[in-house]
């Protein structure tokens, strides 16, 4: 499966942009007398953009050939289309809400039903055993998040009601 030119062009410029917020972030003390400057979290997500457009760079893409494939194959049909959309919108609605709400409600109260939400919406399997993962998955990021931010790095989460 070939990469299109276009993508491997916006994937680089997106690099570049990772490596311009790595930079940055040096600029901000990335560690100060209360474990994080603020330049940290902008220096961990150029870091994370910088693997991922790497992977996405110089990664191999292997895909099973059958006999009915053809070079356009593998174009996103209409229908499919919609379905992705509709997926960004919910999760972007989603964001949005968990910003709003987490004020309110607590940050560590509203993390599992924020992710399970973001789970579901991704993959939209109810069978049991997948609800079930999708619950672990909530549970176990929301207590490595907490432990993280509010334990390891001192950094306060919004409170709320809980």
């Amino acid at each position: 499966m070939r990469t299109p030119t276009a993508e491997k062009l916006f994937t680089s410029l997106f690099a570049v942009f990772a490596v311009f917020v790595v930079w940055q972030s040096w600029r901000y003390e990335i560690f100060s007398s209360t474990i994080t400057g603020p330049g940290f979290f902008p220096a961990i997500a150029g870091a994370l953009m910088l693997v991922s457009t790497g992977a996405s760079l110089f990664s191999q893409k292997k895909t099973a050939k059958s006999g009915h494939d053809t070079e356009g194959a593998g174009n996103a049909t209409e229908p499919e289309i919609r379905v992705e959309m509709l997926r960004v919108v919910l999760l972007v609605g989603l964001t949005a809400l968990f910003i709003v709400a987490a004020p309110i409600v607590g940050m560590v109260a509203l993390t599992p039903f924020y992710v399970f939400a973001c789970f579901l919406s991704l993959t939209p399997d109810f069978r049991p055993v997948r609800l079930a993962i999708g619950v672990a998955t909530a549970i176990t990021f929301t207590v490595l998040a907490w432990a993280i931010f509010d334990r390891a790095l001192g950094v306060p989460m919004p409170r709320g009601l809980f």
